[in-house]
């Protein structure tokens, strides 16, 4: 992933969710590969359903679960990392 800031996100097509309580199952179709969500990584992943920039993720997570947006920034740069890494989000560096 290059400059996060600068990118936006969205889920990748070959990616199936099914909700388990709070937390997402992610499936990739292509790679076979399986993915858990925390309550969090699950909100997330809804607000991916449509194209965001980094910092709406962060602004929105830091809104929703009152936390700081040091540290939002810091978890939404992981968790996109960590999707960005198995192929489950279209990353646009335009």
């Amino acid at each position: 992933m290059v400059d996060c800031l600068a990118s936006t996100y969205k889920r990748s097509e070959f990616v199936d969710t099914s909700k388990v309580g709070d937390r997402a199952v992610l499936y990739h179709r292509k790679s076979g590969k399986a993915l858990v969500l925390n309550p969090t990584g699950a909100r997330l992943w809804e607000l991916l359903e449509v194209t965001h920039r980094f910092s709406d993720l962060a602004d929105r997570l830091a809104v929703e679960f009152a936390v700081a947006a040091e540290q939002t920034g810091e978890d939404v740069g992981a968790f996109l990392r960590e999707l960005s890494e198995h192929d489950a989000i279209v990353v646009d560096q335009s």
